[in-house]
């Protein structure tokens, strides 16, 4: 098939979204206990506050970046970088870097509920794509990414870390690469290093990393890490001018 503007746009919002809305999982693991302030919590005491305390955010910002990514094969869509906020539960506004028919392009996406609107790669102008995907889907905890997490495995104990100046404590696991084929586009089925710094102060998560072959292309150094902040700004996210 002839790989055209219009045919890989809805495959780029589609990515994107997810991008931006894996790192928005509260955290990738379910119990139900709380740490107690002042102690060092267990990883199912963190994960639990951190589950409670995401549940109240409204609006949070969030950067991803790919470090020693593979070469794109012919007809891939590949997301180098991305950043955007997210204004729960439907709206997010982003930009990314991606790589197209081998050239580095920027475009634009802006979602609100089931519409997505991106720029086109060539012109720079917008473009409707409604249906793509409606992030609500992506966000709730029982259908939605948050449920993949629940696949981490040999979860370590939290140790402490920083994180721009926060600190948190890391959690560290596997994770198999079929679960984040939505935002890598598929590859071998593979486990991959995992980890997640969670705020110690308010157990909100700071960073997402995951490390290996996730997609064609990547090598067992490619990493995808996702940086967290600004939650609870003030966001303001509308349809563009078309």
């Amino acid at each position: 098939m002839k790989i055209t503007i219009k045919n890989v746009l809805p495959g780029i919002a589609l990515g994107l979204l997810g991008v931006l809305l894996f790192a928005g999982c509260s955290a990738p693991w379910a119990h139900n206990k709380s740490a107690k302030p002042g102690t060092r919590p267990t990883a199912q005491q963190l994960i639990a506050a951190a589950q409670k305390n995401f549940a109240s955010v409204s609006s949070f910002h969030v950067i991803m970046q790919v470090q020693n990514p593979g070469k794109a094969e012919q007809g891939q869509v590949q997301i180098r970088n991305a950043s955007g906020d997210v204004l729960m539960p439907d709206k997010v506004k982003a930009q990314a870097t991606v790589i197209l028919s081998g050239q580095a392009v920027t475009v634009d996406l802006i979602s609100i509920g089931d519409s997505q609107y991106i720029t086109d790669p060539i012109t720079g102008q917008w473009r409707v794509i409604k249906g793509v995907l409606d992030p609500r889907t992506l966000t709730n905890p029982k259908t939605g990414i948050v449920s993949v997490f629940d696949k981490l495995q040999n979860v370590s104990q939290p140790t402490p870390d920083v994180v721009n100046g926060v600190q948190c404590w890391r959690i560290n696991g596997q994770l198999d690469s079929k679960h984040i084929a939505f935002i890598t586009g598929g590859g071998a089925s593979k486990m991959l290093p995992t980890s997640a710094c969670i705020g110690r102060a308010d157990a909100l998560p700071y960073q997402v990393s995951v490390t290996g072959q996730a997609a064609p292309g990547d090598s067992d150094q490619t990493s995808r890490i996702f940086i967290l902040s600004d939650y609870n700004k003030n966001v303001n996210i509308s349809a563009p001018p078309l």
